[in-house]
């Protein structure tokens, strides 16, 4: 065997068998939630959480449940259903997960793996006080049926002061414009859902809209 004939099976040994990831070299950390449904008396609907107010990160704001990956978690999808467990007082059989939307990368630390579920009886949640101010619901219908409002955001970056400026002269020392990308917004009564959860929403809505709609219209007729 040749030198260069070792060091392929050596590369394959070490790759072949490895599945690829997503580089978090820049801290990123992964975190689950979960897009609840819910029947109610207005229909199937969303369920949605606001953020106890107490909490020093985020409060107040509009959300779904979910939080932090835990390496004694089995998968994302157990993260999604143990979070919803442990902020809406249910257990997991309470749930069912249909399935998996794709996962944000987003731009200031966590990759959100996004999962559809249902849960099967609203009246036997009891929220945690300490991280819900409250739990609401839209009727899907009227989701669908908003247009929502957007909004861009920029990006920019410059170097910091460990920059080897000698190595690059031409990197310029003030922040540079990289990219913008879209901040949708929903308007339900009183609240307003933003961010990475209208995000979702929006996917959401987006990927499975004609089932939806087909869903619904059957609804309606009987």
């Amino acid at each position: 065997m040749s030198e260069m004939e070792r060091l392929q099976y050596v590369l394959f040994e070490r790759f072949h068998r490895r599945a690829p990831g997503i580089d978090k070299l820049d801290r990123l950390w992964d975190a689950a939630v979960l897009l609840p449904l819910v029947r109610t008396e207005e229909g199937v609907c969303v369920l949605f959480e606001e953020r106890a107010h107490t909490l020093r990160r985020q409060p107040g704001e509009i959300c779904f449940p979910g939080g932090k990956y835990e390496c004694s978690d089995d998968g994302f999808r157990t993260t999604a259903v143990r979070e919803t467990c442990e902020e809406l007082g249910l257990q997991p059989q309470d749930i069912t997960v249909c399935g998996e939307l794709d996962c944000l990368v987003t731009h200031n630390g966590p990759i959100i793996h996004p999962f559809v579920g249902m849960i099967d009886d609203i009246s036997r949640i009891t929220y945690s006080k300490d991280e819900v101010e409250c739990v609401f619901t839209v009727p899907l219908k009227e989701l669908l049926a908003q247009e929502p409002e957007r909004g861009s955001v920029q990006l920019a970056d410059r170097p910091g002061e460990d920059f080897p400026f000698e190595l690059v002269p031409q990197r310029q020392r003030s922040w540079r414009m990289n990219k913008s990308y879209y901040v949708y917004f929903y308007r339900w009564q009183d609240k307003v859902i933003w961010g990475l959860t209208a995000r979702m929403l929006y996917a959401f809505l987006y990927r499975s809209r004609k089932e939806l709609t087909e869903f619904l219209t059957a609804e309606a007729r009987k």
